[in-house]
């Protein structure tokens, strides 16, 4: 029935909803800051109308919930490609780092290090018995060898750093899967014929930041919880329950998945975006890359000039000498031994030669029975799969010389005293390769850039530095500068040189070039500068869609104050309205009582 009490009822309800519109609007305004807060509206119905006589009377207006203004779809296109942009913004933080550990604008740089060194060596040729040619050589090297070992430290450090960036984001997202785990928690409690609008754009500003490290997908719940997955399926939120990553793996760099069985999954290979795709495609891609080009680098170079320093012979001949490489497995063939270069060693009956002298060092005849046959080797067939025992008693068969293998398992030979009192010895025609490749008589140690270094026993006594060769009746002379020529020339020569790619997913690839030493390192360092370009790049067209995206997000989402203003006169208006109407209704119901 119509009645005066219907309109108060109607007033009251119209006060109600005008105040919730301006407790709505305040807190918009209040939040106008606030990170993530997407903006709210109070939604109005009209109750259901009630009858009088043949007519139907409205009742009023009900606040049936509060809606925040957002459209999923774009918070989760934003999402994605802030995730790609932090990603993009990592790699190129890093790859500027890289950047910087090649410098080349410096006279540390390799490039001009080894512009040096074969000058030098050409310095040595054009007078082999110079004693401060010799200096500055082995000084020179030394420097060399120095920087290959800085640049293989820092680029160790580098990978550490990186490993402890995705350690410390592990820790971080770990953090904010607890925390929306525990929105998942409170939500469903609070939304009972109501929407929990603030704790929905809380947890949705959580899952922008943890698609910030790493790259996810969600699905809501019926009940309103959020479920989040990430690289193969792992669920790192279920409901109230959060699955932690941890790292482990055989060197501690691994990113495992922590199931709630206990079982842990190695996830690292298919972690593609955010910061966490950034740092481990960074190590595992990138900067991975470089270290086993740069040891590929290293490792031809010593080889390179081992290879021709182990058949020449210095100012004089030697007296004992040790190889710089060990084996592993002395009784395995030579190639399979274990040795640093066992795979540049040809046995298929190849040979070398041992001269050896007399105390006045003249040529030693190690075949006396033959007229006229002065200064006649010992000649050496490494035969298909020999071993470095069979080596051993293949050498230890001449007569005046002796080899073994010592503590170290490195070959050690040396002159028989008891056979040529204060004796000597030089090599030269090694077509086998196996004297450089054990490390006898040769110019640097070690196969990588950290280890690389100038043979020790150079260090010792410069004189060691074999610019000249063996004539073919076992004489020599220390104007000879043919191996010294031999050495300088290697800049010139292309070579087969190891070229990697790596792959987080599929594994490392060895393939090879073939070029000079110095086009490849020049290679080497170009790519490091086309990778970066090209990683600035990719974060500038991210910096641009987020932009846009994040336009789009603000034209729904975002808090408009001339819009709020606008909703706060209106609410006002509305309110003095429906006030108006109560104190009209009253003096109806005054004017009603006061008729007799």
């Amino acid at each position: 029935m119509s009645s005066l009490g219907l309109v108060f009822d109607i007033a009251k309800d119209a006060l109600s909803a005008q105040r919730y519109g301006l407790d709505v609007t305040a807190h918009n305004i209040a939040n106008v800051n606030t990170p993530g807060y997407s903006r709210q509206n109070p939604v109005y119905e009209a109750k259901i109308p009630t009858g009088y006589g043949e007519l139907l009377f409205g009742r009023g207006v009900d606040t049936s919930t509060v809606m925040r203004t957002s459209d999923q779809f774009v918070e989760n296109r934003l999402m994605q490609q802030q995730s790609g942009l932090l990603y993009s913004k990592e790699m190129e933080s890093y790859v500027k780092i890289l950047e910087g550990i090649f410098n080349e604008n410096s006279q540390t740089g390799i490039s001009s290090l080894m512009a040096g060194f074969w000058n030098l060596w050409q310095d040595i040729s054009n007078n082999p018995s110079g004693s401060s040619e010799r200096s500055a050589l082995y000084e020179y090297s030394v420097q060399l060898s120095e920087q290959l070992n800085l640049l293989d430290t820092e680029m160790n450090q580098l990978e550490i750093d990186l490993t402890n960036a995705v350690a410390g984001g592990i820790g971080k997202i770990n953090q904010i899967t607890s925390e929306i785990a525990e929105i998942n928690r409170q939500i469903p409690g609070m939304e009972t014929g109501s929407i929990a609008n603030d704790l929905r754009d809380k947890r949705n500003e959580l899952l922008s930041e943890l698609s910030g490290y790493i790259d996810t997908k969600s699905f809501e719940q019926e009940n309103g919880s959020l479920t989040i997955v990430t690289a193969r399926g792992c669920v790192l939120v279920s409901g109230t329950n959060s699955y932690d990553l941890t790292l482990g793996g055989t060197n501690g760099n691994r990113v495992l998945w922590q199931g709630s069985g206990g079982n842990n999954t190695d996830i690292t290979s298919y972690i593609g975006n955010g910061k966490l795709g950034g740092w481990l495609d960074m190590r595992d891609q990138i900067l991975a890359k470089y270290e086993l080009d740069l040891d590929a680098f290293a490792k031809e170079l010593a080889w390179s000039v081992n290879l021709k320093h182990s058949q020449g012979i210095g100012l004089a001949a030697l007296s004992t000498v040790t190889g710089t490489y060990a084996v592993t497995t002395p009784a395995a063939a030579i190639t399979a031994s274990g040795l640093s270069y066992q795979d540049k060693v040809d046995d298929s009956n190849k040979t070398f030669n041992i001269w050896l002298y007399d105390a006045a060092g003249d040529p030693y005849d190690s075949d006396p029975g033959a007229p006229g046959l002065q200064g006649n080797p010992i000649t050496i067939t490494v035969t298909s799969g020999m071993t470095i025992n069979g080596l051993v008693a293949a050498i230890n068969g001449g007569t005046g010389i002796q080899a073994s293998l010592n503590s170290q398992n490195r070959m050690a030979i040396s002159i028989d005293a008891a056979v040529i009192p204060s004796g000597t010895f030089a090599f030269s025609d090694d077509t086998s390769n196996v004297l450089a490749a054990l490390g006898i008589n040769t110019f640097f140690s070690g196969s990588s850039a950290g280890n690389i270094a100038v043979n020790d026993s150079i260090g010792s006594d410069i004189n060691l530095i074999a610019a000249a060769r063996i004539n073919a009746d076992g004489s020599f002379a220390a104007g000879d500068n043919r191996n010294a020529m031999a050495v300088s020339d290697i800049q010139y020569a292309s070579q087969s040189i190891s070229r990697w790619t790596c792959d987080r997913i599929n594994g490392n690839t060895e393939g090879s070039t073939t070029s000079s030493l110095e086009d490849y390192y020049h290679s080497m360092v170009g790519s490091i500068g086309i990778a970066s370009a090209g990683i600035s790049r990719n974060k500038s067209f991210n910096e641009v869609m987020v932009s846009k995206l994040g336009d789009i997000r603000d034209g729904i989402s975002a808090v408009s104050l001339d819009e709020e203003m606008t909703n706060l006169i209106k609410f006002q208006q509305a309110y003095a309205a429906a006030a108006k109407l109560i104190s009209t209704a009253d003096e109806m119901l005054d004017t009603l009582l006061s008729v007799k």
